[in-house]
């Protein structure tokens, strides 16, 4: 069986890059990024893990490219 590929969003890097830009909260980069508040919301508790049209996105909003969003993580099962 193929393992799969861990990646993580990292949320903490979003609103670093969110307080880089002058972006104030969640709502107003839901705005500027064109993703329902609601979807922003569960993306930043971890609920779920953005699509690739979001990240596309919040990567257009924030300025930034996607792997300054994401992380692989290797874990024990993985190796």
């Amino acid at each position: 069986m193929e393992a799969l590929m861990p990646l993580n969003f990292l949320w903490n890097e979003v609103e670093r890059l969110m307080d880089i830009r002058g972006i104030p909260n969640r709502d107003a980069l839901a705005e500027k990024a064109g993703i329902h508040r609601t979807n922003l919301f569960k993306i930043s508790k971890g609920t779920v893990k953005p699509s690739l049209p979001a990240l596309g996105k919040l990567c257009f909003a924030l300025q930034c490219q996607p792997g300054d969003l994401l992380r692989f993580e290797i874990g024990e099962e993985d190796e």
